[in-house]
């Protein structure tokens, strides 16, 4: 019989083994049948749902065989409605003034609910996130704030450095709610892709495939959309915000539209994001169970050190039970862990510390030097 520990009705407080974790994660992905006792607890098991982006989804799977635990799921269901309502009236907003001119990819959000989750109402949503090549961005932000969006632009990330690590231009609409969108230049960005990776972003263009029920929109291939999901999720967000619902993204996506594990694996080795990969899909075997990737988990696998210390650093028990970094100091060590080969780890150092000139121009207006950057860092003790 599966078990699981909990103190308290405090979501924080609780304690969750992974033996009650995985067939509940199992029945999500209808791998399994939902265990009886599981349902005994329905408020506990509510909130840890809720807490990790799974509460619509565990509504549609568990409403039949468990409906108290649906009931006390419907509130979030309906939020999750409402906020997605939100997103998609942005999208039709912005799609209606680029009018076909400016192509549009659809990352994580609705591209997962429309293609693998069954209905946009099944997958909650922070943001909006559409890539927008390059080429067009000028014409995309124009046309933006022709819309009536304005720019959320934050003095540590102002346009002109987003600009140079492939990230992204933040939107909003004035006077909604929790309506972010993320105009982004590449699906993987940021400096840590820019100076450990080699990401072959012409390709995943080549490779798109289009969004059956939003004509002239597109999403990832199921194999680059894998590894976006998990560079995303390792670092990004280094494990912390929704991890447990990026496995599930994962996993639907291999069951719905076909993954080629050996192609993520090959793939990800060649754009050196492998051991990111690999301790993501790692989570997802121990915790959900899927015999198929143990071949890629092999062609992924680190050096035993690093194998041993993400055991340590990210156990399935500290996954299920909320992952987050002690301290934040220990962000940027956790980044350079991730990286595939020494050299890039070493570069990414240097030039954290260390600067181009262009990085200053763009992140101080040319008014501090690279001196007075490295004493600002040590300073603040931050990275």
């Amino acid at each position: 019989m599966q078990t699981f520990v909990l103190p308290s009705n405090d979501v924080v407080g609780q304690r969750w083994e992974v033996t009650a974790v995985r067939p509940l994660l199992r029945t999500l992905l209808e791998l399994a049948p939902l265990p009886a006792d599981l349902c005994q607890n329905t408020a506990n098991l509510a909130a840890w749902l809720i807490q990790h982006g799974l509460g619509p989804l565990a509504y549609r799977a568990c409403r039949a065989d468990c409906p108290m635990l649906a009931a006390a799921l419907q509130g979030d269901l309906y939020a999750a409605v409402a906020q997605n309502e939100l997103h998609l009236a942005n999208l039709e907003a912005i799609a209606t003034q680029f009018q076909g001119d400016i192509p549009m990819v659809l990352l994580k959000g609705i591209a997962l609910a429309e293609s693998v989750y069954g209905g946009i109402m099944y997958r909650p949503m922070s943001d909006l996130d559409v890539w927008v090549p390059a080429e067009y961005l000028a014409q995309a932000i124009e046309l933006m704030v022709q819309a009536g969006f304005e720019q959320n632009a934050k003095d540590k990330r102002p346009p002109e450095l987003q600009l140079l690590s492939n990230g992204e231009i933040q939107f909003y609409q004035p006077h909604w709610v929790q309506n972010l969108i993320e105009l982004h230049l590449a699906p993987f960005s940021g400096w840590w892709v820019k100076y450990t990776t080699a990401i072959e972003t012409e390709a995943m263009w080549q490779r798109l495939e289009p969004l059956a029920q939003r004509p002239g929109m597109w999403q990832l291939a199921a194999e680059d959309a894998v590894i976006h999901f998990a560079v995303h999720t390792a670092v990004n967000h280094q494990f912390d915000l929704h991890l447990i619902r990026s496995l599930v993204d994962i996993a639907l996506t291999a069951q719905k539209r076909g993954v080629d594990w050996q192609v993520v694996a090959k793939r990800a080795r060649r754009w050196r994001v492998a051991t990111a990969v690999y301790t993501v899909l790692t989570l997802l075997h121990q915790l959900i169970g899927l015999p198929e990737l143990e071949p890629a988990l092999d062609t992924l696998r680190p050096s035993f050190l690093r194998r041993w210390l993400f055991s340590h650093i990210l156990a399935p028990e500290k996954a299920i039970n909320g992952f987050a970094l002690p301290h934040p100091a220990l962000r940027f060590p956790l980044l350079l862990l991730l990286v595939d080969r020494p050299r890039d780890a070493a570069k990414m150092i240097f030039r954290t510390l260390w600067p181009e000139k262009a990085w200053l121009q763009a992140r101080y207006g040319g008014h501090v030097s690279r001196w007075g950057h490295l004493w600002g860092m040590l300073r603040r003790g931050d990275v």
